[in-house]
Order: structure tokens, then C-alpha cells, then sequence
């Protein structure tokens, strides 16, 4: 069997993409442009978050933004970039008696790339307690699990253009489907997804597959898990910057371990913690930089 490997999914930001028109767009606001959440929430049915694998802060800033939604009343549908044959110990630890139950139900789940780090069970203890309180919020494993034997029959359904390849870009596709899926299925108010950034993304981008037992590289084009949402209902993507600092996540080797992050934050986000206007439609609507980033520890 021959060992695949994405370079889309390792190299999160080492893509490069052109736009494609949405058809459910929202209003652009100028490039540097400070907004708050409410003025997200008001504006988009759908808000993606992109996250960086392997940091405490960014699942921490995703979790307050969940419980600023909750908190206006909102029946919210949190969508994770977990595998879908997950829910039943998702759904588990949001109705587990106590935090220790709760924690128990995931302890044996693991992607070794940094989504089942502290930083995110803490999120996940985050949520529950949201629902606890009485917030509507529903907790939602959207990612491809394998096999996937309708998932092909799916993505034709959407009848995505032809430059597509929508066989190496199915988990993208399944992803944003499963996504706008898990919101109609309990007539949410607001989508909030939180996944890599590279899956969050608003456009259709440049990509490659690579096969180390042959040494080829196979370069196509796919639709981010955002271009597939977007399609459905008016979507912000947030790219979650940072001011520096470490991480610890997967290597695009496979190699689990510590890395020194470069800031990412651009030039006009004077503020952390405040959400800035791109001045795009594509890629990221968004940017909000969670400041410096410390390393979340297990995987």
C-alpha cells in the first residue's frame, strides 16, 4: 500500500491559492478595520476559526469567543476538526457526571499532531460546562473518518467545478459539509468552526500529495473546508495570529516535538485580542492575534 501524505494538511501555510466568488458573500470592511464579535455574529451565519496546532492559547481564545455566542442567546454549533466516528465520546464527555468522567471518556483519543493537547481538552471542559450552564451549544466531530464509503457520493452532489479534484481534496470537502450539516440539523443561528488554517481557508487553492515510497509529487487543485461553507451561508474566516513564541505539534516529517513559531501577526493589528478586517473576501476575512504562544503540552 502506498503511504500518502498532504502536503496541504503539513504545510498549513505554505500554500498559495486564487479566490473564488462566494455565493453567499458578506460585506467587505477595510483592511486594518477593528471589529467586535457581535459584529461578526451579526453579519455571517458562519465563523471559522483557523487554528495553528500545539499553542495553550489559541483553543483558550476560541473558547471565550464560544462563550461571548452562547451568551447572546444563540444556538451555536461548534464544529472540530476531530474524525466523525469520535462523536459518541464527545457526546459522552458533554453529558459525563464530572470533569474527571469527562476527561476519562477522551483520555484514549490522540491525533499526535497537537488537537488532543491539554490546551484542547481544556476547551472541550470549556464547552461542557457552557452546556452546563444552560448555553444551547452543540459539540460536532466534522472531520473525513475512514473509510468514508458515501463520502464521494456526497462531494459530486455539490457539483463543484471541474478544476476541483475532488478525490484528493475529498476531506475538505467532507469537512465543510459535515460542518453546514451539523448546523441545519438543529437550526443553529451561528456556525463556529475551529480547524487548521489551511481547512479554514475561504478559496480554492494550489495543492500537492506526495508519495515518499516513489518520490513523486502530484500537484492539483481543492476546495478548502471554508470555500465549501461559504457556498452555503455568508461566512467570516478568522486567522488566529500570534506575536511569537512556541509550539508543539507535528513536523511536515511526522515528527512530534517543540517548535519556535514566528510571529504572524500583521502590521495593522495594533491590539491583541481584537478582531481586524483583511480587507478580503478570500482566504481569511479576519485576523485576530492571540498575542505571544506557549506550548500545549501531550498531543
Amino acid at each position: 500500500m502506498r503511504t500518502i501524505l498532504s502536503l496541504t494538511a503539513l504545510a498549513l501555510l505554505a500554500v498559495t491559492a486564487e479566490a473564488e466568488t462566494a455565493e453567499t458573500e458578506a460585506p467587505t470592511c477595510a483592511e486594518g478595520q477593528a471589529v467586535s464579535f457581535e459584529d461578526l455574529a451579526a453579519a455571517h451565519k458562519a465563523i471559522l476559526f483557523g487554528d495553528y496546532h500545539g499553542t495553550q492559547e489559541m483553543p483558550e481564545a476560541f473558547g471565550d469567543a464560544v462563550a461571548e455566542a452562547a451568551g447572546g442567546d444563540r444556538r451555536v454549533v461548534v464544529a472540530l476538526e476531530y474524525p466523525a466516528n469520535w462523536q459518541p465520546d464527545l457526546d459522552a464527555m458533554m453529558a459525563a457526571p464530572d470533569e474527571v468522567t469527562a476527561l476519562d471518556v477522551f483520555a484514549r483519543r490522540s491525533t499526535r499532531d497537537g488537537r488532543t493537547s491539554e490546551a484542547m481538552r481544556n476547551l472541550l471542559l470549556q464547552l461542557r460546562a457552557l452546556k452546563l450552564a444552560g448555553a444551547d451549544v452543540t459539540v460536532r466531530a466534522i472531520d473525513m473518518a475512514r473509510p468514508a464509503p458515501k463520502a464521494r457520493s456526497r462531494a459530486a452532489e455539490l457539483s463543484l467545478p471541474p478544476e476541483i479534484d475532488q478525490q484528493r481534496g475529498l476531506r475538505n470537502i467532507i469537512m465543510g459539509l459535515n460542518s453546514v450539516e451539523a448546523c441545519e440539523m438543529v437550526e443553529c443561528d451561528l456556525l463556529m468552526m475551529f480547524s487548521g488554517n489551511a481547512h479554514t481557508r475561504l478559496d480554492v487553492m494550489d495543492s500537492a500529495s506526495y508519495m515518499p515510497t516513489e518520490g513523486e509529487i502530484t500537484s492539483y487543485r481543492e476546495a478548502a473546508a471554508g470555500n465549501i461553507i461559504v457556498r452555503k451561508m455568508p461566512t467570516a474566516s478568522v486567522y488566529l495570529s500570534h506575536r511569537g513564541g512556541y509550539a508543539r505539534n507535528q513536523s511536515p516529517d511526522g515528527v512530534f516535538g517543540l517548535r519556535e513559531l514566528t510571529p504572524t501577526a500583521p502590521g495593522y493589528v495594533a491590539e491583541d485580542r481584537t478582531y481586524y478586517c483583511t480587507g478580503e473576501r478570500d482566504r481569511y476575512t479576519h485576523v485576530f492575534s492571540v498575542g505571544p504562544v506557549s506550548p500545549a503540552m501531550g498531543k
